[in-house]
């Protein structure tokens, strides 16, 4: 995970959007996976400080479900929960019925997790 911290003074419109007078701004960037290759590529080289989402079609999961996929200790673990709005934050979180899964392999992990994904594939690595 990549964090950027960015110094902001009082009274800026950052800090006035945000409504709060917090000095500092934590960031992380996310990069777009878009393609099977793409997440192939990505879920090899993950690392344990970082993770992917993408958007499932899951029909017992709430908005699709998401689908997260994690590196831990020498193995892949896949997290399937709901997609559920947050009309606070204006965004989708996740929310719960969650189900963990666990691969030794990228390659079975990816083959598990692109039979859940919406088409087309939509995830970011953070």
């Amino acid at each position: 995970m990549r964090v950027l911290i960015r110094w902001v003074p009082r009274g800026s419109l950052v800090s006035r959007i945000k409504g709060r007078r917090s000095h500092a701004i934590e960031l992380y960037s996310e990069r777009p996976i878009r393609s099977e290759r793409d997440l192939f590529d990505f879920v090899q080289a993950l690392d344990e400080d970082e993770g992917i989402r993408l958007e499932g079609s899951l029909k017992n999961h709430s908005g699709g479900g998401f689908v997260f996929i994690g590196f831990y200790r020498g193995s892949y673990c896949v997290n399937i929960c709901d997609r559920v709005w947050d009309p606070r934050l204006r965004k989708y979180v996740a929310g719960g019925k969650d189900e963990w899964f666990y691969f030794d392999t990228a390659k079975e992990a990816c083959n598990f997790v692109l039979k859940e994904a919406k088409r087309p594939l939509r995830g970011w690595l953070y």
